[in-house]
Order: structure tokens, then C-alpha cells, then sequence
């Protein structure tokens, strides 16, 4: 898996981080994100093939402050919308 970083938004002070991921499986290149705060960390893997899709998700969650704590939750609401 790599790890590519994304950006960056505040919360209590402190620096929540954004990341791409991208794996390779059966020749097709899948992408997920991670979110860091402080000690947590949540990875969701395989959200997509589209790396223009992820990268807007990801520019959504950093607009909108979304920890490890909500960000799967976050990908789940955004794979159901029929808007993504």
C-alpha cells in the first residue's frame, strides 16, 4: 500500500492529516484514504478506482474537520449518495 499525503485541517488545536492510499489488485489500481489525529488513526482501503473521486472526498473531509472517529461513516454516507 502507499501512502501519499494529502492535507491537513485544525481541530482543538490540534492537526488532523489527510492521506491517499492506493493498492494494486488484479492489474487495477484502488484507492482509500487514512485520517490521523493526534493518536488515532482510521484507514478505509478500496473506496474506489477513481483517483479524481477519492482526491474530492478527501478535500471534503479535510473542508469539514472529519477525525478518525466519523471518517468511515463519512465514506459510507458518500459511497451512498447517488450525487458522488
Amino acid at each position: 500500500m502507499r501512502k501519499i499525503w494529502f492535507g491537513r485541517s485544525e481541530c482543538r488545536g490540534g492537526a488532523v492529516c489527510y492521506y491517499l492510499v492506493a493498492e494494486e489488485a488484479a492489474g487495477v489500481e484502488r484507492y482509500g484514504l487514512q485520517v490521523r489525529f493526534g493518536e488515532e488513526t482510521e484507514t478505509v482501503a478500496d473506496v474506489t478506482s477513481s483517483q479524481r473521486q477519492i482526491q474530492a472526498l478527501l478535500a471534503a473531509m479535510a473542508r469539514g474537520g472529519v477525525t478518525p472517529v466519523t471518517a468511515r461513516d463519512v465514506v459510507e454516507d458518500w459511497l451512498n449518495d447517488p450525487e458522488a
